[in-house]
Parts: C-alpha cells; structure tokens; sequence
C-alpha cells in the first residue's frame, strides 16, 4: 500500500478548494536526530504488508484542541517536541477544512469525508425539517473509523475532553468510551466551559485498557483557555505547557505495546485574537432575506441559501454579506452552502461577549500534525508529512490503510 496524501482532497465536488491556508508555521530538525530517535524510529521503509488487525499495529490519534502549530517548541512543548524529533512532523503543519471550528473538522478525523458527505459544515449541519442545528447532536453522514475497525473485527477506544465529541465523531461504536453515552460523571473535574479537564481526562485513561488497534484521545482546554483569554497570552501559553505535560502522560501510558504503535498527534484548529469585542451581526442583517439563514461559528458563519430561491443568485449572496460591517469575504461550500468570515479581531454574534479569542475563518486553518512510536511504519508516515502538506482529510484514509480496514466513506 502506497502512503500518499492529497493535499487538494476537499471535494468530490466544488467543496471549497479555493481558500488558501494563511497560517504560519515554524521549522524543526530533521526526524532522524535526537537523542530519542534510536529508541523509537527505524529506517525500514514500508513494505505495505498485510497487517493482521490483532495485535500487530495499535494506531493512537491524540487530538489537542486548538493546539498552534506555530507554538510548538522545545522550551513550550518538550513532550510535543520529543515526539517529533522522534518521529516527524509536517514543517507547515496540516490543513483544516475551510470552516476551522472543533466539530466539523473532528468529523472529518474519523471518516475522511468533506463536509458534502458528513453534513457537518461548521459547528452546525443543516437539517432540512429544522435548519441550522448543533452538529453533536445528528452525528456525521459518513462510517466512521470506529465503524470501520468494528467491522473488520478489530477493537478500538474513545475518551474526549469535549464529551459532545462522542457523538460528533460515533465514538459510541468504540468497545470503551468515556465520558459514558457523551455524559459526564457527577464530581468530573471541569474546564470553565464545562468541558473534562486534562486531568479528568489522563485519570479516565489510566483505568482504560489501551490493548486496542485504535484509540483516539482528545484533550481539550488549550481551547477553553485561549477563548478566554486569546491564544497568544500568557494564560494560553501556561495552559500550552500544562497540557504537553498531560500529553507526555498520555505517551507514558502508552508504553506498554510501544513496539507496535504508531502515535498521530493533531490539533482541529488554531486560534486568533479579537481585540473588537463588538459583534458582525450578519445573522441579523441578513434576517428579512427569504430563504437565507445563517449559524454564526466565531470569525466564520455558515450561510444556508435554498436552490429553489433563484432571486438569489452568487452574486447578489455575495454582495449582501460582504455589505455587513466587519465581514472580509465569502465563499460558497456548496450550491446551498456558503460561509463568509470576519475581519481580524472581530467574531459574528448579536451581543457583545468577553471573549478574546476565536476560530472559524481560513485563519485559522493551521493544524499540527506530528507522528511518533515504536512501528517500524513511524518513518514511512514522516517522511510523508514531511514532504507534503496534509489535510484534515488524509488522516482516516491513512488509518484504514495502517490497519488494513475495508471501507471509504469519501
């Protein structure tokens, strides 16, 4: 099996290929230095053998929410750092869908497939009977990986910091998955958004048994916290160095088996400043617009426009949201979709809210991508990474491929 990625895999249609990646990126040594890598990588080339599901490759994907890319470093993330000394890391990072927002982008994680497939736009999914609804709460159109894996015998595991991620990503197919049916337990410690704290996180871990051919663990409060705070503040970056250290944890717990795992570790997003906490109100300007409805989605909105309205043509969408106050650009998704974004330092909404960081606009788009472990197939998957600019859309495909699990939702 050949291990490529298609840098330009955003549709099988028209879904967004034009918004380019604005996202800054910083250079790291060569994978095959450092004081780690004797330990954990080889210079074996993938040979593409079948790989028997039991026991022979466990793949762990480990996704740290809003996470920059641009912040990776030795003195802030050594855990993160050694990671990728040890393996490889994707020097410009990876790219999100256009909409960089938690929900859409987790989505596309597990099954590989754009939005036009899933449904799942931004943080909301259009539902014909009702409109614009939370994404968590209809799941994503697609097989997902835990699908994939149960149905060619093997087993997997879910534990997520957002517990809403269990719907969103199907993790309920998985053999274990905390929080329990996405709810959680009474006396969990929480992040100010309620969210599962990296703590809470790394003790659900601990009692899990991580013997699986699929895990995927998700650590959540670098977001809370540059919501709160803007992603380039010293909180944001006291809650950087914290979480690497929980995600050094998580490495630790995975050392039993390190042989046999290849470790993926991602970010859905970054995050960028608002310094105008005064909101684009587009959802409003646009309100009396028959057949129009907008989601907002921090510095992106999703614009729902019905294809039977043909007195609303591109251009005249176009040149209604664009006349809002605060809006840079728009774009269409789809026929019936489109999202426009704001200018920097400015988020959609109706009411003010003291919020200093955001996400949704092409912006934000910069994920981190880093591949570590003991397998042998480590190298092959950095020398990819390292050579190319991967999508949110590579990761399923490449997993599928690891495991040698039938199936493409894309």
């Amino acid at each position: 099996m050949a291990m490529q990625f298609n840098q330009h895999r955003l549709t099988p249609t028209r879904y967004s290929a034009a918004i380019r990646d604005t996202g800054q990126c910083c250079s790291i040594p060569s994978s095959n230095t450092g004081p780690d890598n004797a330990a954990v990588v080889s210079t074996r080339p993938y040979a593409g053998e079948v790989t028997q599901l039991a026991g022979r490759l466990r793949v762990v994907m480990i996704v740290i929410d809003a996470m920059p890319h641009r912040h990776v470093s030795p003195r802030l993330t050594p855990s993160l750092w050694r990671q990728a000394r040890s393996g490889g890391r994707a020097p410009m990072g990876a790219m999100s869908l256009p909409m960089s927002v938690t929900y859409a982008n987790h989505a596309a994680f597990v099954t590989g497939a754009d939005p036009a497939i899933t449904g799942v736009h931004g943080n909301h999914t259009w539902i014909d009977e009702i409109g614009w609804a939370p994404a968590p709460k209809h799941g994503p159109r697609a097989p997902t990986l835990f699908d994939r894996v149960g149905d060619s015998g093997g087993t997997s595991v879910m534990v997520a910091g957002d517990q809403k991620l269990v719907a969103q990503m199907g993790g309920a197919r998985a053999d274990v998955h905390w929080p329990p049916e996405g709810r959680l337990p009474e006396g969990t410690d929480r992040c100010a958004f309620g969210y599962a704290s990296d703590v809470a996180v790394l003790s659900a871990l601990s009692d899990i048994d991580l013997d699986v051919d699929f895990a995927l663990v998700h650590l959540n409060e670098p977001d809370t916290t540059s919501h709160l705070h803007g992603p380039d503040s010293a909180e944001a970056f006291e809650q950087y160095r914290a979480t690497d250290t929980a995600y050094g944890e998580v490495i630790m717990q995975l050392a039993d088996g390190w042989d046999h795992t290849l470790v993926l570790t991602v970010s859905d997003h970054d995050q960028e400043t608002i310094t105008d906490l005064n909101p684009v109100e587009l959802a409003e300007a646009l309100s009396d617009v028959s057949g129009v409805e907008v989601a907002n989605d921090g510095t992106a909105a999703l614009i729902h426009r019905r294809a039977s309205d043909a007195h609303i043509d591109d251009e005249r969408l176009q040149a209604m949201v664009r006349a809002v106050d605060g809006v840079e650009a728009a774009s269409a998704l789809t026929p019936d979709v489109w999202m426009a974004w704001t200018e920097p330092g400015r988020a959609f909404g109706s009411t003010p809210i003291p919020i200093h960081g955001q996400h949704g606009s092409p912006r934000c788009r910069t994920q981190m991508a880093i591949v570590s472990g003991g397998d042998h197939r480590v190298a092959a998957v950095a020398r990819q990474i390292e050579q190319s600019h991967p999508s949110v859309l590579d990761w399923a495909p490449l997993i599928a491929g690891l495991l040698q699990i039938d199936g493409d939702a894309s």
